[in-house]
């Protein structure tokens, strides 16, 4: 509109000008002012507001000029500075992954202010400060990202837990993170934090509260869930075990969902709580009760350490698990454990030796020693019983080493000619 008004002034001056030169007549102007007057023709006025007219046309050409050269220039200069600042972020980045961090630090804020990708940078120069325990820094710099990019609150929270976390810094990690949580309730990525800082300070009461939301969330993938919800009941069983209090102890069991007591691993851990609060006998119930549904070598293991007072019930369902197992040396030591508590010395000392010929274990020469020198009266019998089990204690043997040491072994502890060097 501007070009235009000034083209239809120029056009109009020109014309009145040549009317007037070619008409010869180049009319008269009279201003009275103040007892003053001022007398020209319209030829010259026109002619001087042309002139004037043009000298401001062209000052503003210049002016403008200036204008685009000086922000031709300035543009260059940030170009040239972000330029410089990407290639800081790049750098600093590769320095960081080398492990040298306070190089990173330094060359992660040069030219800060005119990098594009400044959150970035300040997340990497955190990262970089937390490397270095300086904590008053790295706060200060998720502060500064959290300034310049307001929206971005939950990203900048979240690094922060990650790095808290990854420095045993659980209790920071939790407070960011609670109130990450009541910012954006649900957030998978929060969720999945807060799980991480409950179970670095074992806090597994609030884990189990936020199994749901996990569940909802898909958080965690179904495998990951799973495994997550064995991890809380295995923690709560340890704490209840700690207790001391047997009775509070199956209470918790009895809550727990049935998949979880499924679980042979969690079945034995509760079995081993249960022993630690003098309930023996309920553990053998229910490591039993596993084997029956779900045999496990590791469960067996777990049965053949119980000590208590074995009842015909329980030696006939052993003996029937023999049957389907007849190789099995920890199923053996059990037999050989509960018929002593019988007073069945000479079965129990069958199953012994049959578990040592398949398999020698210290436990199994320890308690058949403790056998042969407390019931039947064979002192040197079970002194090498002794010397075989703490040299298995104390040697490195493989399987195949293990094995014919045992049947060697049987053979010379049935001989009735047997000396003891």
């Amino acid at each position: 509109m501007k070009r235009l008004l000034t083209v239809i002034l120029l056009i109009t001056a020109i014309a009145a000008v040549a009317a007037m030169y070619f008409m010869q007549d180049a009319g008269q102007l009279r201003v009275s002012l103040a007892g003053y007057s001022f007398e020209t023709s319209l030829l010259i006025i026109c002619s001087g507001l042309s002139a004037l007219l043009f000298a401001v046309l062209l000052l503003d050409y210049a002016v403008g000029l200036l204008r685009r050269l000086a922000a031709q220039l300035g543009n260059r200069r940030k170009t040239r500075l972000a330029d410089r600042a990407r290639n800081a972020l790049i750098q600093g980045q590769i320095e960081l992954a080398e492990g040298r961090f306070a190089r990173a630090e330094k060359i992660l804020l040069q030219n800060i202010s005119h990098n594009e990708n400044a959150m970035l940078a300040l997340l990497g120069a955190a990262r970089a400060a937390q490397h270095q325990g300086a904590h008053d820094r790295r706060d200060e710099y998720f502060r500064q990202a959290s300034e310049l990019i307001p929206s971005a609150g939950i990203a900048i929270g979240l690094t922060r837990a990650e790095l808290q976390l990854a420095h045993n810094q659980a209790g920071q990690a939790l407070a960011t993170l609670t109130g990450l949580d009541e910012l954006s309730p649900g957030h998978p990525g929060v969720l999945r934090l807060l799980a991480a800082a409950c179970r670095q300070l074992s806090d597994w009461n609030r884990l189990l509260e936020l199994l749901p939301d996990l569940t909802r969330s898909e958080a965690f993938a179904d495998e990951q869930l799973r495994l997550l919800e064995i991890d809380i009941w295995r923690g709560l069983i340890v704490d209840g075990g700690r207790l001391g209090d047997a009775t509070t102890l199956m209470q918790l069991w009895e809550q727990s969902p049935r998949d979880i007591r499924a679980d042979p691993g969690t079945v034995e851990l509760y079995a081993e709580q249960l022993v630690c609060t003098h309930a023996a006998g309920e553990a053998e119930q229910v490591l039993r009760a596993s084997l029956d549904n779900n045999w496990q070598e590791s469960t067996i293991e777990s049965y053949a350490q119980l000590d208590v007072l074995a009842t015909d019930r329980q030696i006939e369902t052993a003996e029937d698990w023999l049957r389907r197992h007849p190789d099995n040396a920890w199923l053996l030591l059990a037999l050989g454990r509960m018929c002593i508590s019988r007073g069945l010395w000479s079965r129990a000392r069958d199953y012994l030796e049959t578990s040592l010929s398949i398999r020698p274990m210290p436990d199994t020469f320890l308690l058949l020693a403790q056998l042969l020198e407390d019931h039947m009266g064979e002192g040197g019998r079970a002194l090498e019983c002794y010397r075989q089990g703490l040299h298995m204690l104390t040697g490195d043997y493989g399987d195949a080493a293990l094995s014919k040491a045992g049947n060697d072994f049987v053979r010379e502890l049935r001989m009735p000619d047997l000396k003891v060097i």
